[in-house]
């Protein structure tokens, strides 16, 4: 059944009510909405991955952190010879401020709209340039076993933790994550 956190809410009490009885009864409940407008809620596993209402295995290091992972197909990507108008796309549709830049699974940079922004303000044929002219490769990576604190470090020079674990890209991290993480563990 496609329905909606108000079907699912009516459904499951019904089913706790009848397994309450001890005799057969007739149980009517209503499927009051569908799941259509749920689909980037409810529905999608990333959603629910970064609300905390997915068991997901625990790594007990800094990936546990990390809602959106590389390996997952979860992190929203752009490639260095990507225009500057489709990292402008990519913040647009995904609702992101920063992009990864990958390179045959490495990053090698990342790009905010800052860097979008001060490329074309005052030529905006720019748009047109791939991203690796503008991306930033002061790249901060931690391995997958470094403490948090070195993350406030990070952020503190309004950085971007990146997690790395032998070369190979994990995910970002920022600061929702971090509050995520901690909000689960109360």
């Amino acid at each position: 059944m496609f329905g909606g956190s108000s079907t699912g809410t009516l459904l499951a009490a019904a089913l706790r009510y009848c397994r309450s009885r001890k005799t057969p009864e007739r149980v009517v409940t209503f499927v009051c909405d569908t799941g259509a407008k749920y689909l980037s809620k409810m529905y999608d596993d990333f959603w629910m991955a970064d609300q905390g209402l997915l068991d997901r295995a625990t790594a007990g290091d800094l990936t546990d952190l990390i809602t959106r992972r590389f390996a997952e197909g979860a992190v929203v990507t752009t490639a260095p010879t990507d225009t500057l108008l489709t990292a402008h796309g990519l913040f647009k549709l995904y609702n992101v401020s920063q992009l990864p830049v990958v390179d045959q699974g490495r990053i090698v940079g990342i790009v905010d709209e800052s860097d979008v922004l001060l490329a074309v303000v005052r030529d905006a044929e720019r748009f047109t340039t791939p991203v690796s002219s503008v991306m930033s490769t002061r790249l901060d990576t931690v391995p997958p076993d470094a403490p948090i604190a070195r993350l406030l470090d990070i952020f503190e020079r309004e950085h971007v933790p990146i997690v790395v674990n032998n070369g190979v890209f994990v995910g970002l991290i920022t600061r929702i994550d971090i509050l995520n993480y901690l909000r689960r563990k109360v």
